[in-house]
């Protein structure tokens, strides 16, 4: 799973940082230029982090055996692909969040069945590298979620794109919650209901300017993925 979990950190890596205010209007004005730049991002990235299984077999689709390097390439212009075509926003109902949802399932499962499983088999651990799934993680919840959150209010009520206060502000408040639950002991209990409620003070003053789903999301999503990782780092070891 060593491989798996390096290529999901450059794909969400590609997703969620690289592609900020600027970047996201550049896309709604030359969709062809936001598609390659999407490819080179994630193929520079995917080549770093993988670098030393690139020349190994991997078992592109479950059909053949090619080079790691040229996996990684033929992904990238599959992740531009569906970047460029698989746009329902504004074409049909809930456009936005099934745009979402409808990318992440079929570059997650492209990378499935892509990526060598060998670490698994030799042992038994799905989460091969602690610092690997630690980043995966923590994107997830700082931009992931804020990303999902955009999309379902741009259904909703058709806003424009986070301010910086927005994005930051609230995916710093998401990444505390995510690592309040990585704490030893049971000192997370605590630590979580302080922060909680520190929050919803926030929330009431207008400090955090979100709506009551939206912030019920953010928490309950990030508790849930530091959750996850709290598992693997204290009962997988």
């Amino acid at each position: 799973m060593i491989v798996f979990w390096r290529l999901f950190l450059a794909l969400f890596l590609t997703d969620f940082v690289f592609f900020h205010k600027a970047l996201h209007e550049a896309q709604q004005k030359s969709r062809t230029k936001a598609m390659v730049i999407r490819s080179l991002t994630f193929a520079v990235l995917a080549l770093l982090f993988c670098h030393n299984y690139l020349t190994q077999p991997w078992p592109f689709l479950g059909e053949f055996t090619l080079p790691g390097w040229v996996c990684i390439l033929l992904f990238a212009l599959f992740h531009g692909f569906t970047d460029y075509y698989y746009q329902l926003g504004g074409k049909i109902k809930y456009g936005y969040t099934l745009t979402f949802f409808l990318k992440n399932f079929v570059n997650i499962l492209f990378l499935i069945l892509m990526a060598p499983f060998k670490a698994l088999y030799e042992t038994g651990n799905f989460f091969a590298e602690p610092w690997v799934v630690f980043l995966a993680g923590l994107l997830l919840v700082t931009r992931g979620i804020g990303w999902f959150i955009f999309c379902v209010e741009q259904d909703k009520y058709g806003r424009d794109y986070p301010t910086f206060d927005e994005q930051w502000m609230l995916a710093m408040a998401r990444a505390i919650f995510f690592l309040i639950m990585l704490l030893p002991g049971l000192r997370w209990v605590l630590f979580l209901i302080i922060w909680l409620g520190a929050c919803l003070y926030a929330r009431s003053i207008r400090l955090l300017d979100v709506p009551r789903w939206a912030f019920w999301v953010g928490v309950v999503g990030s508790v849930f993925i530091g959750f996850l990782l709290r598992l693997r780092f204290y009962l997988v070891g």
